[in-house]
């Protein structure tokens, strides 16, 4: 049976107390240099804020004490394979494929693997704690970062439900569990999941459910929602020009054109060489029938970023509409060397080359109907029976 300082250190990591954990720990150790529960307490206190040398000095006091400790030497095998020791890491493969494993010597293969970029690993090896420990909060977590990546994002709502549940007062499963909704294309249940993150999360990580609630909204069609989320995000840092932008984005979402102008151009303002405000702010022009300024504005936009197909498209439909097609080609060229697979731009190069130059124009339709969405497969078929190819 643990000691009692072991016990009280347990509750305090329990609790994320680590300070209180390690006194504890250090009191108990203090009267039993050799307590096997204080010393592994120390180990995992440790773990858990990251000091992987004062973790590595607990342990191997912890095994000089109980060299047979099979969490220890898991715990050893991850901090040295983590140090570059590829024999680390083969001793910790054949713990976790022992029969008599358990949680860490399987749990720690799984991170590490994880941390090297072997998700099939990985994941083999947090399945395999499930088969011990099919409860795991920390688990089913891990089990659905790693099916997100592999878009798998189905299987991660499943393992993000479970680390919900089993951490009911933490925001991150839930943000994640938003991601993976996200990822299925429920936006409804991704809006829910972050809402209900938001109501928990502290710091940082409210900022970051903010933004996912920002793109999310937006997605969605609800300006409304996204205006709140980028005004709640302002009133966390009111300095911030991204904030100041987003709250533009949201506001032309809704259709007001003059109030979202104003905010772009305090934007630009704040931000000089901003090629996004300008372009953003050139839309808002365009919205306004204010050609002029537009043109200026995509003008100094295209110059930063040539081979942006966003203020390069918008300065090509501009230009044909004011019948300058011979501008077009030179302006749309970089665009395309940059983003050969980009149907939109395929499909200006086609309008725009369309007067002058027939096959080059034809070339181009077909490559928009190819690559392109409805819309652009629809006018890139029209044009292209226009040509007659």
């Amino acid at each position: 049976m643990a000691s009692t300082h072991a016990q009280e250190g347990g509750r305090f990591l329990q609790m994320g107390q680590t300070q209180d954990a390690v006194k504890s720990f250090q009191k108990g150790l203090s009267i039993a240099p050799n307590d096997v529960d204080c010393l592994l307490g120390l180990v995992r206190v440790h773990l858990s804020t990251g000091a992987a040398a004062d973790a590595e000095a607990a342990v191997l006091r912890l095994l000089e004490a109980k060299p047979d400790h099979t969490e220890g030497q898991a715990h050893l095998a991850m901090l040295r394979a983590q140090a570059g020791n590829p024999e680390a890491l083969e001793s910790l493969k054949a713990l976790a494929a022992a029969p008599t494993a358990g949680y860490f010597e399987r749990f720690n293969l799984g991170s590490l693997l994880f941390e090297r970029g072997d998700l099939a690993g990985a994941r083999a090896a947090f399945e395999s704690v499930l088969q011990i420990s099919p409860g795991s909060t920390h688990v089913h977590f891990e089990l659905g970062r790693i099916r997100l990546q592999q878009n798998e994002p189905d299987g991660a709502v499943s393992h993000f439900l479970r680390a919900a549940e089993g951490a009911p007062q933490e925001a991150m499963p839930l943000l994640m569990l938003s991601r993976a909704h996200a990822a299925c294309g429920q936006l409804g249940l991704a809006i829910q999941a972050a809402t209900q993150a938001l109501e928990k999360a502290r710091g940082g990580l409210q900022r970051a459910v903010l933004e996912d609630l920002f793109k999310l909204y937006l997605s969605a069609g609800s300006s409304d929602g996204a205006k709140r989320v980028a005004q709640e995000l302002r009133k966390l840092d009111p300095s911030s020009i991204t904030y100041l932008y987003l709250l533009g984005l949201a506001t032309m979402s809704a259709g007001a054109f003059a109030e979202a102008k104003d905010v772009f151009a305090e934007v630009l303002r704040q931000a000089p060489g901003s090629w996004q405000a300008q372009h953003a702010l050139a839309q808002m022009h365009l919205a306004l029938g204010e050609r002029a300024e537009a043109v200026k504005l995509l003008e100094a936009a295209v110059a930063t970023v040539p081979t942006d197909p966003g203020p390069t498209n918008d300065l090509a439909v501009v230009l044909m509409q004011d019948n300058e097609h011979s501008r077009v080609a030179a302006l749309l060229a970089p665009v395309l060397g940059a983003h050969p697979n980009d149907a939109g731009t395929h499909l200006n190069m086609a309008l725009g080359t369309f007067p002058a130059d027939k096959e080059l124009s034809a070339r181009h339709a077909k490559q928009a109907q190819a690559l392109g969405a409805e819309d652009v497969r629809a006018r890139a078929e029209q044009l292209l029976k226009q040509l007659g190819a």
